[in-house]
């Protein structure tokens, strides 16, 4: 304890003494050391942060390049004309759903076809029409059945019929659209070239 009296003793004999630039020198020197203990670790691991960001920015993968819209549209055309079905197989159309109707139990005696052609979409329909008779849930699985064997299908309509409340068997009215792809004649293929 006399130690510490006599070095406070000594820093106010100093203080006495000492002029106004020993002062602010002093001053100067502690709040050097405050900001050598205080900013520097901040400092240091603000740098060490932003060399490991700098470290994996070099080593991801480079950014994938922009698509310009013509060209995205381009390959979304694309994309659309190669999922269309085959307009020149079109009977393989009528034994899926002649094959789905026997899996699932549904009664599909007759279909009315109906083919239609979009001129502006380059592509040809089939809009066809199924009278079935079933249960609901045999019906369903029959729609499932023929979206998922012919996947350019869309179901369109789907009527339901029942003779009474207590019947089981719903007959049923589904309208199926096809998309095909047009089947290309010779001519039109040279035409093209």
């Amino acid at each position: 304890m006399p130690n510490v009296a006599r070095l406070l003793l000594r820093l106010h004999l100093a203080f006495c003494r000492s002029t106004a630039v020993a002062m602010l020198a002093g001053a100067l020197v502690v709040a050097a050391a405050l900001l050598w203990l205080a900013l520097l670790p901040a400092l240091a691991s603000r740098i060490d942060q932003q060399t490991r960001a700098v470290a994996r920015a070099r080593n991801a993968p480079p950014p994938k390049p922009v698509v310009s819209a013509p060209a995205l549209a381009a390959a979304r055309l694309s994309a659309f004309y190669a999922a269309l079905g085959d307009a020149a197989h079109s009977e393989q159309i009528v034994a899926h759903l002649f094959d789905a109707a026997d899996e699932t139990g549904v009664t599909l005696d007759k279909a009315e076809y109906k083919p239609a052609r979009d001129a502006a979409g380059r592509f040809d329909t089939y809009t066809i029409v199924l009278p079935v008779k079933g249960d609901y849930a045999r019906l369903r699985r029959f729609c499932e059945q023929v979206l998922l064997r012919v996947p350019y299908a869309a179901l369109d309509d789907m009527r339901f019929r029942r003779s009474s409340a207590n019947d089981a068997a719903v007959e049923a009215s589904l309208r199926f659209t096809v998309f095909l792809r047009p089947v290309m004649s010779p001519d039109a293929g040279e035409a093209r070239r």
